[in-house]
């Protein structure tokens, strides 16, 4: 597989800084309409500095606006009522999704997280979203998820430029590429270890596929930096390095997890991939949310998770399978 210096050249030319710098930069724009916009507004104003231009504002959905070349994909209504009075009567006429926050009537209902919406929003349709409080708590439970669905391949620049969707792109980042991580790795006969960075581990004996997962897990948190409106540069991953690796390496998650299924093979090593990028995402997202790194009983938390998962994976992987 050639020196450590050639393995990690290799890993670097598969990672597109200036790409993943410019995918963060799009001119991005979230839609917000109704006689209640200023409240969904200032909710969101309220972690932090929103990007100008980044939110497009109107009385009624027909007045938003943007410039040319933003990338308007959903656009919030916000009505003084649980009646729209007519308001959605055009959406299917409109090239974007739209989502209500409809106000919760009954005060029985407390401040209930808000209800999913039936059905998931699509471009050129309304999906209604009960809610009994207007918190960011509330829409982060179901809203702002769906509306980074929406926004796939622009969901950085969305958080970089409204910093309350941080949160949410950064676990929308994460699970997607550990999904991907499991895909090649399930697909691959990797006879050691998986990766998570390459300045992690050692001892890798298929040096393709190793580049390849960490390559994408690389890539996965400079694009978390970059949402949290950092530059994307190597040094991030240097940042991660003590935090993710102290104490807890992934050889010891595999050898936790192939104890438990003595027929570890693929099922077990993709397993591995999944859990292991997802663990390393919610580091990332922890250190640029707070500031701060994880401690080593939070980390040690979020491994024992991760074995959790690998061992639920396997175990939906190898039915019929003797077990100990």
């Amino acid at each position: 597989m050639g020196s450590p210096q050639q393995w990690v050249a290799g890993v670097r030319r598969q990672v597109d800084l200036k790409g993943v710098d410019a995918e963060a930069q799009r001119p991005v724009v979230l839609g917000v309409a109704g006689p209640r916009r200023d409240i969904f507004i200032d909710e969101l104003t309220r972690i932090g500095e929103i990007r100008p231009g980044a939110i497009a504002t109107g009385e009624t959905l027909g007045d938003l606006a943007v410039d040319t070349g933003s990338i308007l994909h959903v656009a919030v209504y916000c009505p003084e009522t649980d009646s729209h009075n007519g308001a959605l009567d055009h959406v299917a006429t409109l090239p974007f999704a739209v989502c209500v926050l409809r106000p919760q009537e009954d005060p029985a209902k407390g401040s209930s997280p808000t209800s999913a919406p039936s059905p998931k929003p699509a471009i050129g349709h309304a999906s209604v979203y009960p809610v009994s409080a207007p918190e960011l708590a509330q829409y982060r439970r179901f809203l702002m998820p769906d509306i980074v669905r929406l926004y796939r391949d622009h969901e950085t620049a969305l958080a970089a430029s409204i910093p309350a969707f941080r949160p949410v792109v950064a676990a929308k980042l994460t699970h997607d590429c550990a999904m991907t991580c499991l895909k090649i790795a399930a697909a691959s006969a990797i006879a050691d270890h998986i990766p998570v960075v390459g300045l992690l581990v050692g001892g890798i004996t298929s040096a393709g596929d190793t580049i390849a997962i960490t390559a994408l897990q690389m890539r996965m948190l400079l694009r978390i930096a970059s949402a949290y409106g950092k530059k994307p540069e190597f040094a991030r991953i240097l940042e991660l390095v003590p935090v993710v690796g102290g104490g807890y390496g992934w050889r010891a998650l595999a050898r936790e997890a192939s104890g438990f299924i003595p027929i570890a093979g693929i099922p077990i090593k993709a397993a591995i991939a999944y859990a292991g990028t997802l663990v390393v995402g919610q580091v990332a997202a922890h250190y640029y949310e707070t500031g701060l790194h994880m401690s080593r009983g939070a980390i040690g938390a979020a491994y024992k998770e991760a074995s959790e998962r690998a061992k639920a994976f396997a175990r939906r992987a190898l039915p019929g399978r003797k077990r100990t």
